[in-house]
């Protein structure tokens, strides 16, 4: 029953009782003693009756007074310990926030204490003891203003933790975007500026597990890196370095984990920087080749597709770290190029199997030696990549050749019997046919074989043009020679002109000959191979009208003609902008070599040699592991006079390490040495042998 209701009743029934009772009095005595009554004993019952109801409801469980207080201290408390319980999950939670006003939190649970409430600040946990009995309610007012004050404090600085951890977390993330090792997958609002702290809460967990799961993809991908075809010299350093990073994510230390994974990743860039530029320039090259080949019209263009996916995949590389996709680009290419091998060893086959069954006549059509070669287990065995790359655009040419007169003849030969109708009825009708008269494509092709068919016509593959009549037929012999002589070589001779195209070779030491038999009377292309890089081929044209001898001789190139053959750029273009390097090396070392980290691509390092020493003034040489040294032959003469005059007396011997070790400047090749030696003997006694120098 409420209070008020119970105390208006109380008063009303003392108020009844006292009129019943005086009522009484005046009924049974005199009106006098009645009167006196009404006056004093009434007033007397009911005050009466009030001070025993007022003593009945104190003495009963304390005052209302007491329960009221009770219950502010009740409701302070659990205020505070909601703020206390935050504060302690906050700090659990984000182990790096550090509320600032600790101080605050004991010196309210002291107020508590002071009015009978005890905190355990650990847990949040409070009691309300005997003495909150005698507490203030004034201080539990002032107690709940004070903990409201401390919420504000505590959502201020957690907001402006917050905002920081999320900058924070925005940086590690930037890092990891910069380098390309991870992408996030979405991006985190930042909270408002007067966001609460579950909204700050909810934007820096947010953030926190899109980094987390960037920093883990970071680790995998440094892994993956690491199990490329090149394994890192101290896989063990940066072992410790990815697990530092996953050490430090558990601890939600998202800037310590970054920097870790990216000491990783800068470790495997140092170490594969170099191989990576090898590798990548080994890759290009072979492209190149590819690509000077001249297969492109004999294979499908899936092939050719492929070698431009590789190209443009390898181009777009510029870091250490893409070894490993460098050398799946370079496996996929080196795949590519023995089934663009194997495709055109298949076509030459099946064109020379129909060339076979065409009945030709002699002279026509010279099956090549390589339809029988199987040249795609032999590339298949050759590790080395610079070397397959040689040997496979020497395969890839011959082959190309092979085909493209392959595909010319079985094209002359299908279409033959119909062409031959037409050079028929035109020498019928008037004597002659020239290439003009066909509207075919290789017409000469078709003159030559109706020549060989046709007795009764001669040819002039000079013009091209057939008559009616006979065509004499002659020997040539081919007489080689070599500028100078050496190891056996051998060369490729080939004569070519309309309707006949054949091939010779020739093994000499020095010098050697070859005959061509059956040559129709005309004029004709000689081509010849040397066989040795050092030796330039030959072209030149031939008239063939009587059996008759002639001569070539395969010259030796100049260092700059065998280097830069094969290089498209034209370096003497560059060659002033990349001078002040080679000049600074050479000050430095005394040489340069190809050897030394020069500012071009390493397949155009020897081209940009030759041409700066010829252009400069300077000496080059090529050793026979085929580096390129530019030095001063002056220097070296030098040097060598000074061991001469100095270091050696008669009779001693001084092996070629150890000179080349203690007294030359470049590492010119051995023959270098053995020329400036016999310079020198001429004004000293001394001589060379296999290993060293000697003073007689």
């Amino acid at each position: 029953m409420n209070a008020n209701l119970k105390s208006a009743l109380v008063i009303g029934s003392l108020v009844v009782l006292g009129a019943a009772v005086g009522a009484g009095v005046f009924v049974t005595t005199t009106s006098e003693f009645a009167v006196w009554f009404v006056i004093g004993g009434i007033p007397l019952i009911i005050v009466g009756g009030i001070a025993l109801y007022v003593r009945g409801v104190v003495s009963r469980d304390g005052t209302s007074e007491q329960q009221y207080v009770r219950k502010q201290a009740q409701a302070v408390a659990q205020e505070f310990q909601r703020t206390v319980r935050d504060v302690n999950d906050l700090s659990d939670t984000y182990a790096d926030w550090e509320f600032t006003a600790d101080a605050r939190l004991e010196s309210i649970a002291g107020d508590f204490r002071a009015q009978g409430v005890e905190f355990d600040l650990g847990s949040g946990a409070f009691d309300l003891t005997k003495g909150v009995a005698n507490a203030d309610v004034q201080a539990f007012e002032e107690l709940s203003a004070e903990v409201d004050r401390l919420d504000d404090d505590v959502e201020t600085e957690f907001r402006t933790f917050a905002n920081e951890e999320l900058l924070r977390l925005a940086d590690a993330i930037d890092r990891l975007e910069a380098v390309d090792l991870a992408t996030p997958d979405a991006a985190i609002a930042d909270p408002a500026d007067d966001a609460g702290i579950p909204d700050c809460r909810d934007a820096v967990d947010a953030r926190r597990a899109i980094a987390g799961e960037m920093i883990k993809t970071s680790i995998d991908t440094v892994h993956e890196m690491k199990r490329g075809g090149q394994r890192p010299d101290d896989a063990k350093r940066i072992e410790g370095d990815l697990d530092a990073a996953a050490e430090a994510l558990d601890h939600h230390e998202y800037g310590a984990a970054v920097e870790s994974v990216l000491e990783a990743r800068d470790r495997l860039r140092d170490q594969f920087s170099g191989s990576f530029e090898a590798e990548r320039d080994a890759v290009l090259t072979l492209v190149d080749a590819v690509e000077a080949a001249g297969v492109a019209a004999h294979i499908d263009a899936e092939y050719l597709d492929a070698v431009d996916v590789v190209e443009s995949a390898v181009t777009g590389m510029d870091s250490a770290l893409d070894l490993s996709e460098v050398s799946r680009r370079r496996a996929d290419l080196r795949r590519t190029c023995i089934e663009i091998v194997a495709a055109m060893e298949r076509d030459l086959a099946d064109e020379a199997e129909t060339l076979r069954r065409a009945d030709l006549p002699a002279g026509y059509y010279t099956e090549p030696a390589i339809v029988n070669e199987d040249f795609v287990d032999e590339l298949e065995q050759i590790e080395e990549f610079d070397r397959f790359t040689e040997r496979w655009r020497d395969v890839a040419g011959s082959l190309a050749n092979a085909v493209d007169t392959a595909t010319t003849k079985v094209a002359v030969v299908d279409a033959y019997e119909d062409v031959a109708e037409t050079i028929a009825a035109e020498l019928e009708a008037s004597g002659q046919v020239t290439d003009d008269d066909l509207p075919v494509r290789n017409a000469e092709e078709f003159l030559g074989l109706y020549y060989r068919q046709n007795e009764s016509v001669e040819l002039d593959p000079d013009v091209p043009v057939l008559r009616v009549g006979d065509v004499d037929t002659h020997d040539l012999t081919v007489e080689i020679a070599y500028e100078r002589g050496g190891a056996e070589r051998t060369a490729t001779l080939s004569l070519s002109g309309a309707g006949y195209n054949e091939s010779a070779t020739v093994e000499t030491r020095v010098a050697g000959t070859t005959t061509f038999t059956d040559v129709p009377t005309g004029s004709y292309e000689l081509s010849g191979t040397p066989g040795d890089e050092v030796f330039a081929p030959i072209e030149r044209s031939v008239r063939v009208d009587d059996k008759k001898t002639i001569s070539v001789e395969f010259t030796e190139q100049s260092l700059r003609e065998r280097v830069c053959s094969d290089t498209s750029a034209d370096m003497a273009d560059h060659l002033s902008e990349l001078r002040p390097r080679l000049e600074e090396l050479y000050n430095a070392e005394g040489y340069v070599s190809t050897t030394m980290d020069l500012p071009v691509r390493s397949s155009h390092t020897p081209c940009l040699l030759a041409v700066w020493a010829e252009s400069d003034g300077y000496d080059a040489t090529e050793t026979s592991e085929g580096e390129i040294v530019v030095f001063e032959q002056d220097r070296l003469e030098r040097e060598l006079t000074n061991v001469v005059r100095y270091n050696l007396e008669s009779g001693d011997r001084l092996p070629f390490d150890e000179l080349e070790r203690n007294f030359l400047t470049a590492p010119v090749p051995r023959s270098v040495i053995w020329d400036a030696v016999a310079d020198l003997s001429g004004e000293h006694s001394v001589t060379t042998t296999d290993d060293a120098i000697e003073m007689k």
